[in-house]
């Protein structure tokens, strides 16, 4: 069976958040799919129900309707349907501060005439709805929780960690968000029988783990490493991508990134990778 996601909501409530969510749970996502294309992408699923086992599509209020009907014709499919509704205020409130037209207006509307348009639509459907989700009085990180809690049924027990060491010579990832630089530690490139060694080898291993510095870096680290991701999982975040980097991304960087996947295992699910390393 396909577990199908269909969401529709008022613009603003928060579609592109809830799609997010599905998605870093691994779900397969499409946003605002046109009706022309519902019915040939249903069937797409259906036949590779290997493939697409979870999927969650985003559609607008005028075509909810329709695709959710289209939807039922599939017998592999089990369906929910989410609505997300806010307040006039509110909304009014978020266009101002992302400052985003409401789709609508591009056809002439006015703000107040849009959303009024938006309202009578929802309203309509509120029947079919197997989640409705009023955000007006929530935040993101609060939305993103109820999805992963009532709809998917996960009580985010699974956040995942990333460590990736790296060199400061061939530039930081981009989808790095945090760095720990650890060019201040004992660099095994001066020590000649090293050099061409690697953050994997115990020689290099010993060398850093030895030096005084080392420990005393690394008690800051944890601790700070140890709320921060307390923090983040308690945010609704699903995952974290955490940086370790030096020079060259040989040496240092990959024994702490190491280090650091082997002490956060116990608590996350966690994974690391080096970028720089000799290939």
């Amino acid at each position: 069976m396909i577990d199908l996601v269909i969401i529709t909501g008022v613009s603003g409530a928060g579609k592109s958040t809830a799609l997010a969510a599905f998605e870093e749970s691994g779900y397969y996502v499409v946003d605002n799919i046109p009706l022309a294309v519902a019915e040939n992408l249903f069937e797409e699923f259906s036949k590779h129900e290997d493939k697409y086992s979870k999927v969650a599509v985003s559609v607008s209020l005028k075509i909810a309707s329709d695709v959710f009907d289209l939807a039922k014709k599939f017998k592999n499919f089990t369906i929910d349907f989410m609505g997300l509704d806010c307040i006039d205020a509110v909304l009014m409130e978020r266009f101002r501060l992302s400052r985003r037209l409401h789709p609508r207006q591009a056809a002439g509307l006015t703000l107040a005439e849009a959303m009024k348009e938006d309202t009578q639509l929802i309203d309509a459907l509120r029947d079919k709805f197997t989640y409705y989700v009023d955000t007006s009085k929530i935040t993101k990180n609060e939305l993103r929780k109820i999805v992963y809690k009532d709809v998917i049924k996960d009580n985010g027990s699974e956040f995942t960690i990333m460590f990736v060491s790296f060199g400061y010579k061939r530039s930081v990832p981009q989808d790095i968000e945090t760095v720990f630089d650890v060019r201040l530690l004992p660099n095994p490139y001066w020590v000649p029988e090293l050099k061409n060694l690697t953050g994997k080898d115990e020689k290099v291993i010993k060398y850093i783990f030895d030096a005084p510095e080392t420990k005393e870096y690394l008690e800051h680290v944890i601790s700070y490493l140890t709320y921060y991701l307390k923090k983040l999982k308690e945010s609704g975040r699903r995952h974290a991508y955490i940086g370790v980097a030096c020079s060259g991304g040989q040496h240092r960087s990959v024994a702490i990134a190491d280090y650091l996947y082997k002490y956060f295992s116990k608590d996350y699910s966690v994974s690391v990778s080096h970028r720089d390393l000799p290939r």
